[in-house]
């Protein structure tokens, strides 16, 4: 049941750094902001998505990298960046661990 959390995690946040990586790893702006390398492939995506979810989002500079890409792209950003936190961390993740531990608990 924890490897199902954890698999759908996992699956989530793929799904999430494919977009980043498609969107906003290619554009010429944040290259500028010294934030490419953050974005620049699935797994980098991967890793700063977690660590924004999680509250550790700051670039090497020590800006948060949601606040500048909110600065730099506007509402566009603010609203998906909002939508998958929620998702991430109140919404899907959360109740598929609920959903499991009532199914395993009913079983024993």
């Amino acid at each position: 049941t924890l490897f199902l959390s954890f698999a759908l995690l996992f699956a989530v946040l793929y799904v999430i750094a494919g977009f980043a990586t498609m969107t906003i790893g290619r554009d010429q702006l944040v290259k500028e902001l010294g934030l490419a390398a953050h974005f620049e492939n699935i797994p980098a995506s991967m890793f700063t998505a977690f660590r924004c979810f999680s509250g550790e989002c700051f670039a090497e500079s020590g800006q948060p990298i949601a606040a500048v890409l909110a600065h730099s792209h506007g509402t566009a950003f603010v609203m998906c960046y909002t939508a998958s936190y929620i998702f991430v961390s109140l919404g899907g993740v959360p109740a598929v661990g609920l959903v499991t531990e009532k199914t395993s608990t009913t079983r024993d």
